[in-house]
C-alpha cells in the first residue's frame, strides 16, 4: 500500500536529540517508579491470589467443605418425644391448628 508523502515523514527523518542522557538517569526513574507503586492492599493480594490455580483449587475446597458443613449441621428443632408431640397435635392453640380457621 502505497501512501503519499507526508511533509512531516521528511522532518522526522531529519531530526536529531542533542544532549547526553545522565548515567544515573535509569536507576532514578525505577526509584520514582517504586516509589509510586506501593505495598499492595489486602483486596490486590486475595484477587492476585484466587486468579492462580492453585487459589482456585482451595477456594473450592473451601466452598465445598463449608457446603459440606452446613448440610451436617441440623438446623430442624429437636424431635419431640411422643407424649410433647401427641398434646401438641390435639392442643387448639397449636400454630398448625390455627392456620386452618
Amino acid at each position: 500500500m502505497n501512501t503519499p508523502d507526508d511533509p512531516l515523514d521528511e522532518l522526522l527523518s531529519q531530526w536529531q536529540v542533542h544532549g547526553e542522557v545522565p548515567s544515573s538517569f535509569q536507576r532514578e526513574v525505577w526509584a520514582r517508579i517504586a516509589t509510586n507503586e506501593g505495598e499492595p492492599t489486602t483486596w490486590e493480594k486475595l484477587t492476585s491470589f484466587l486468579v492462580q490455580p492453585r487459589g482456585w483449587l482451595i477456594a473450592t475446597a473451601a466452598s465445598i467443605l463449608i457446603g459440606a458443613t452446613v448440610a451436617w449441621v441440623e438446623t430442624r428443632p429437636p424431635r419431640l418425644n411422643p407424649h410433647e408431640a401427641y398434646v401438641r397435635s390435639i392442643s387448639p392453640f397449636a400454630s398448625l391448628h390455627l392456620a386452618s380457621h
